[in-house]
């Protein structure tokens, strides 16, 4: 997903001030508008410097969260300057983290203690990549390699045990 079109720092401007001159008429005064309202459009102002900066890479909506941007304006950034729907489950629908794949390695191989797997299927169980997989497996106390391609699941604490005896 890209820009619809550029965004330049005269637009954000010429934006901003409509904006203002939009709420002033609203309420009579500028002095009038509500806080919420104020807030609102300095989020949306904020947020557009903010695509102004995007390189385009990956999703504009994770782009703005990443400056704390509300949700409510980060829909209609990306409904106005790419053209895009986004609902709310769709924002709050956290990312996969990197930890909970480990964890999700770590917890199969403890409800799996001696079931042997083959590096593919643990590459679906963790959801990382062949290669990255690969290098957890060698580097685990929770998996033995059996040949080339095949792991048996281990409990860690039970091994640490049985060589102190």
């Amino acid at each position: 997903m890209a820009l619809k079109r550029s965004i330049k720092e005269a637009d954000v401007d010429k934006k901003h001030h409509e904006l203002w001159a939009d709420l002033e008429q609203e309420f009579g005064s500028k002095y009038r508008i509500p806080s919420e309202k104020q807030f609102e459009m300095s989020a949306y102002t904020r947020g557009m410097y903010c695509l102004m900066n995007w390189d385009g890479k990956g999703s504009p909506a994770r782009y703005l969260a990443s400056y704390s941007i509300d949700e409510k304006t980060i829909i209609k950034l990306v409904a106005d300057f790419c053209g895009e729907e986004i609902s709310e489950e769709e924002l709050s629908t956290p990312k996969e983290k990197r930890a909970d794949k480990y964890d999700a390695l770590v917890s199969y191989a403890k409800e799996n203690i001696f079931r042997q797997c083959t590096t593919e299927e643990l590459v679906e169980v963790g959801g990382f990549s062949y290669q990255t997989t690969l290098k957890y497996l060698q580097e685990s106390v929770w998996y033995k390699k059996v040949k080339k391609g095949l792991w048996e699941c281990r409990d860690a604490k039970a091994d640490r045990e049985a060589e102190k005896n």
